[in-house]
C-alpha cells in the first residue's frame, strides 16, 4: 500500500460511534469502559480521566466499589443518561479522534439530553463531532449542520443563517419550537 493511500484500519481505530442504544456488560464499570484493557496504572489513568470527559466522575465517586462496582446486564440498574455516559467515556478511553454520535439522546429524556449536550458542549474542539439528530435542539450549536430532506443534502450553514435561509430548516424549527 502506497503512503498516499488511506489506511483504513488505522482510520477505523480512530473512530468512536455512540449509538442510542448503548451496549453495557455484566462487568465492572471499569471493563465497561476500557473494553478488558490490563489493569495497570497508565489504563487507570486514561479511564478516570475518561470518566471525568464524560461527566460521569460524580457517580462514579457515589458507587460501592466505584470502577469495580459491577454494572447489571445491559445496564439494568443504570439510568439512560449513565448509560450513554458511559459509552462516551468507552469512547474516548480509545484515545480516538473522531466521535460519532448517531441518535445519541433520542431516547432520553429532556433534562438528561441536556446534560449529556452540555457534556458534549464542553469536548467541542478536542474531537470532530459527527451528530446524527432528529431533534434540532441536539443539533443547534453545531459549527456545521447538514441538513437532509429525502435522503439527499438540502442545505448546509450554521443554525441561524439555516433559519434565516432555508424555508425547510426554518419549518423543522418551528415545528420543534426551538
Amino acid at each position: 500500500m502506497g503512503s498516499d493511500r488511506l489506511d483504513m484500519m488505522s482510520l477505523q481505530e480512530r473512530i468512536g460511534y455512540i449509538t442510542q442504544d448503548p451496549v453495557i456488560f455484566g462487568d465492572t464499570l471499569f471493563n465497561n469502559v476500557t473494553f478488558w484493557a490490563e489493569d495497570n496504572e497508565k489504563n487507570r489513568q486514561k479511564f478516570w480521566k475518561a470518566i471525568e470527559q464524560a461527566a460521569i466522575l460524580d457517580f462514579v465517586h457515589e458507587l460501592p466499589a466505584k470502577e469495580e462496582t459491577i454494572l447489571g446486564n445491559n445496564g439494568v440498574n443504570l439510568s439512560g443518561g449513565q448509560r450513554q455516559r458511559i459509552s462516551i467515556a468507552r469512547e474516548l478511553f480509545k484515545q480516538v479522534e473522531i466521535l460519532i454520535l448517531d441518535e445519541a439522546t433520542s431516547a432520553l429524556d429532556s433534562e438528561t439530553e441536556r446534560a449529556i449536550q452540555t457534556n458534549i458542549e464542553k469536548l467541542k474542539g478536542s474531537y470532530t463531532m459527527l451528530i446524527v439528530a432528529h431533534r434540532i435542539a441536539t443539533i443547534k450549536n453545531a459549527d456545521k449542520i447538514v441538513v437532509m430532506k429525502n435522503g439527499e443534502i438540502a442545505d448546509i450553514g450554521e443554525f441561524k443563517d439555516l433559519v434565516a435561509h432555508s424555508s425547510y430548516f426554518g419549518k423543522l424549527v418551528a415545528l420543534q419550537e426551538i
